[in-house]
């Protein structure tokens, strides 16, 4: 497949059950270019990170995913995409609504303490290497009220402002682009400095639980391969997957 801007070609439906899947199925069925993005107005079973899913009104948030080129990236690299994109989205958002926006581990989205995005990456493999990468994302924008368990807001909540989905996307696109482009040139030293510059609670002790149990730690950052880096009271510092561990607000 050949690779084009991101956002270069835009196919657009009206409902999925997921943007990934969707994506997922047109590179196996077609010659879909590197760089296409997946629009849907509505997601029927979307889905969030820890096997969650994403909460949307129809036609009222942007629900997207991108296929991006990730052939001869080692995999040991690949969470830098997942940091880069992060920045984009991040970046995205603070050019709307001129709002301090944060990343909180691995790749949502924060203003005030409230999660406007959110991101979810599946490869696809080819023998031992990954080929492609699905990039699916969930900007809220205009939706104003949200399921009281999932602590969200959206872009009219922030700024009290509607918008186009279309004008918002892109913008996004354009973030994109620029932090694909950092990735792909191999910029993980300045990727990784802004990532954790953005990052939620970065040196800070806060709360988090494994299987319930809370305790106290501080954020030492994020390793090159993804895990979460925190320092125990008792002054260990240990590594941590998505799954086993969760932070609280």
């Amino acid at each position: 497949m050949e690779n084009k801007k991101i956002g270069n070609q835009i196919y657009k439906v009206k409902s999925v059950d997921s943007t990934n899947n969707y994506a997922a199925k047109l590179l196996k069925q077609t010659k879909i270019p590197f760089g296409a993005v997946i629009m849907s107005y509505n997601q029927t079973d979307g889905k969030g990170q820890r096997d969650t899913n994403w909460e949307s009104n129809a036609g009222e948030n942007l629900l997207i995913s991108v296929v991006l080129d990730i052939k001869n990236i080692p995999v040991s690299n690949i969470f830098y995409l997942s940091k880069s994109m992060a920045l984009a989205v991040r970046s995205c958002v603070s050019q709307i609504t001129t709002a301090e926006c944060m990343v909180k581990w691995p790749n949502d989205i924060m203003v005030r303490n409230q999660k406007v995005a959110g991101i979810l990456i599946e490869n696809q493999w080819r023998r031992q290497e990954i080929s492609s990468s699905v990039v699916g994302i969930g900007l809220n924008v205009n939706q104003t009220s949200f399921s009281s368990d999932i602590n969200a807001t959206s872009l009219c909540n922030i700024t009290l402002d509607k918008y186009d989905l279309e004008e918002v996307l892109e913008v996004l696109c354009e973030k994109m682009e620029l932090y694909y482009a950092e990735f792909k040139n191999g910029g993980y030293s300045i990727i990784d400095k802004e990532y954790h510059g953005f990052l939620f609670n970065y040196n800070v002790w806060s709360l988090y639980s494994i299987d319930g149990e809370v305790f106290e730690a501080k954020n030492r950052g994020v390793v090159e391969t993804g895990q979460l880096q925190l320092e125990l009271k008792s002054g260990q510092l240990q590594l941590f997957e998505l799954k086993e561990i969760k932070q609280l607000l």
